[in-house]
């Protein structure tokens, strides 16, 4: 016996979206967000996912943009393409949407956090003196 139920109308917003997209970018290698931090987990902060992606949903096909900074020493090309492929895997999988195209833009290029420190002795460094 088949039941035909139309309970309603079942709709995902774009943050939730942009949330995963977030959450997907953050377990790719080699990536930090436009603001210059490495993509931090979503849920655990009160904002929003990253300002650096854009989500448009229409029907059931969504398109998304991500605007990423690559850590120095990464081969930009496959670090885009496995960011691309985390992503759309991840929407898809988690909200029966179709990803049409995940658009990446790299802005930039920035050393990774333990290179930065150069020179500079840590906190620990200076405590065992």
């Amino acid at each position: 016996m088949a039941v035909n139920e139309n309970l309603g109308d079942i709709k995902i917003q774009n943050e939730v979206v942009a949330t995963i997209a977030s959450i997907a970018t953050a377990e790719v290698e080699g990536i930090v967000s436009l603001s210059g931090k490495r993509f931090l987990d979503p849920l655990r902060s009160q904002k929003g996912p990253d300002k650096g992606i854009k989500v448009e949903v229409e029907e059931n096909r969504a398109k998304i943009t991500v605007d990423i900074k690559v850590v120095y020493g990464n081969v930009i090309y496959d670090t885009a393409h496995r960011l691309q492929q985390r992503i759309k895997n991840a929407v898809e999988q988690m909200t029966g949407l179709i990803v049409d195209s995940v658009e990446v833009n790299v802005r930039d290029i920035v050393l990774d956090s333990t290179a930065r420190k150069g020179g500079e002795e840590s906190d620990e460094d200076n405590e065992r003196e």
